[in-house]
């Protein structure tokens, strides 16, 4: 009798990318850290999981979170001086195309990461109806778009081939790392890793919201779709530094 075991990544943690660029740390502004303490402590677990640079989104959302550039940066301040050593931490936001999105885009009222990037998301359950034109309006405007984590938006799962229609409208395709366990469930890790294998992805994200996501995470370097997809030569994580 023969007994195979899956295939392990030769990896051990995420120093192979260094750049976290979907994470919630600032404290009191979202559903992520909840103060300085929180914040800090969730900061030095990614710094321990091989994380160098992190530039940490919190939600823009108009009914839940309702963050301004100024909010936001208001809660970064909170944690000067208090950073460990070794980590670089930059703002920007994970944008909620809905209302408030769209008069921040037309006022320039937003906080891109570098390349002019908006990390932008919607509802996990039904695909808005104006997508591709909120698309058109945020290129138009000289921004990048990147979908957070699509292999969670559960109308996609029956839709694959959509995602070569947003990658063909322009949009960079970010995975949760979380994803590629099964945190979320299996199906959402399998359309993470169909992706991969696709070629389709552009960012890995923590999307980390708090410490408990820390000891899922020591698990994502040991798969074999996080090898591959170090492997594949497309990630822009380190562009963004």
């Amino acid at each position: 009798m023969f007994f195979f075991t899956r295939k392990k990544s030769k990896f051990s943690d995420f120093s192979a990318i260094g750049v976290d660029m979907h994470s919630h740390l600032i404290p009191g502004v979202d559903d992520g850290a909840q103060d300085v303490t929180d914040s800090i402590n969730i900061i030095t677990g990614l710094k321990n999981l091989g994380f160098a640079n992190l530039f940490t989104t919190p939600h823009t959302l108009l009914d839940f979170h309702p963050n301004t550039k100024e909010t936001l940066q208001q809660g970064k301040s909170l944690l000067i001086g208090k950073i460990p050593e070794g980590i670089t931490l930059n703002l920007s936001s994970e944008y909620y195309l809905d209302e408030g999105f769209s008069e921040k885009l037309q006022t320039n009222s937003l906080i891109p990461l570098p390349g002019n990037r908006l990390l932008i998301e919607f509802s996990q359950i039904s695909r808005p109806p104006d997508l591709e034109s909120v698309i058109f309006d945020i290129t138009i405007k000289g921004f990048q778009p990147v979908l957070a984590h699509p292999e969670r938006y559960l109308f996609f799962h029956k839709e694959y081939e959509y995602f070569k229609t947003l990658k063909d409208l322009g949009v960079e395709l970010q995975v949760n790392a979380l994803s590629l366990t099964d945190h979320y469930g299996k199906s959402i890790r399998k359309i993470a890793e169909k992706l991969i294998d696709n070629d389709m992805i552009d960012f890995i994200g923590t999307d980390i919201h708090h410490v408990r996501h820390l000891e899922v995470l020591k698990r994502v370097p040991t798969t074999k779709h996080f090898e591959r997809l170090v492997k594949s030569g497309l990630l822009k994580n380190q562009s963004l530094i």
